[in-house]
């Protein structure tokens, strides 16, 4: 057949252009051009959907032979009437279109029914291995599906634990550390405590000192007055200190006159009582404070005063002491 009219054309089966010296064979049904040896190839016509496809008879019968001796047997023979051997029928391996699973005939390199490409057909067998493999995989993802999130729900109750635990141990930690803060404050109020009623006692012991001298023996000035006066002069420094000293007392009273917030539960008995042994050494301190201070009264019941304010200041401290020990 004449190539002029399609020279330039694509062959559907090669995909190559037909070219002058090409011999060519156009289908009847779509007039489609197909080089020769792919028409033969094919046995027929290759275009997608055209009827000129070629398609053997899905039902076409087999000339079926001995197994043993070659001799030709009809479709009814059970036994081979020439060896007596028993008819064994070959069974043929089907193949299918793996685009939309027609059956495929032996030769046919094409499907007659979507056209895809026949050589990539894969026969029944292979089909249901690949079929198995696909449910085989299928039953894998869904036992791991199951198994995420047993997993996840593990992973989040050891998350979940571990950070209770940390918590609990910042807790712990924060708990002894606010404990050991608090009592160092107390140590540092308890010292300065000793100082400072140290100083107080001096100031107030002078005080007693030149009253009674001048009631007795008529020193430091016409009356009392003058007398302590004198006395508060000559310790004019002390009770700067003292001064000091009870600025220094009432900051550390205001951080340890209470419980603090983190301390344990186990702890809260014990910082309990020192608190409370805190406040009556702070009290009994700002008695003698103002004593030594601002003296008042009579000498009779000034150094009453002096005596028992130290007797108690002393007993508290040593309350307190005992505590912290």
């Amino acid at each position: 057949m004449s190539v002029e009219n399609y020279i330039g054309k694509i062959c559907p089966f090669c995909r190559t252009e037909i070219k002058e010296e090409d011999t060519v064979r156009v289908c009847p049904s779509c007039d489609i051009a197909h080089h020769e040896g792919c028409w033969e190839e094919n046995k027929g016509c290759t275009t997608f959907g055209c009827s000129g496809q070629h398609h053997r008879e899905q039902n076409a019968s087999q000339v079926v032979t001995c197994t043993n001796c070659g001799a030709p047997l009809g479709e009814d023979q059970d036994f081979c009437p020439k060896c007596g051997m028993r008819k064994t029928v070959p069974q043929t391996q089907k193949s299918f279109c793996i685009n939309c699973g027609v059956e495929l005939q032996e030769g046919q390199d094409f499907c007659p029914k979507c056209g895809h490409r026949a050589g990539t057909a894969a026969p029944v067998a292979a089909n249901a291995a690949a079929i198995n493999q696909f449910n085989d995989s299928l039953t894998n993802k869904k036992k791991k599906s199951k198994a995420i999130p047993i997993v996840i729900a593990v992973v989040l109750v050891v998350a979940a634990l571990i950070c209770v635990f940390a918590i609990k141990a910042a807790n712990e930690k924060k708990a002894e550390k606010a404990r050991e803060e608090y009592i160092e404050n107390v140590e540092e109020f308890l010292a300065l405590s000793l100082t400072a009623g140290s100083n107080l006692e001096d100031i107030a012991d002078t005080i007693q000192e030149y009253w009674y001298e001048n009631i007795w023996e008529d020193k430091h000035g016409s009356d009392i007055n003058d007398a302590i006066l004198y006395a508060m002069i000559d310790k004019a420094d002390e009770i700067s200190e003292a001064e000091t000293y009870d600025s220094q007392m009432k900051s550390l009273y205001s951080q340890i006159k209470s419980v603090p917030d983190d301390i344990a539960d186990e702890d809260v008995r014990e910082i309990e009582d020192i608190c409370d042994a805190v406040k009556d050494l702070y009290n009994v301190y700002t008695d003698f404070y103002a004593l030594a201070t601002d003296p008042s009264g009579s000498y009779n019941s000034y150094s009453a005063s002096n005596s028992d304010t130290t007797d108690e200041f002393l007993s508290c401290y040593r309350a307190l002491d005992n505590l912290l020990d």
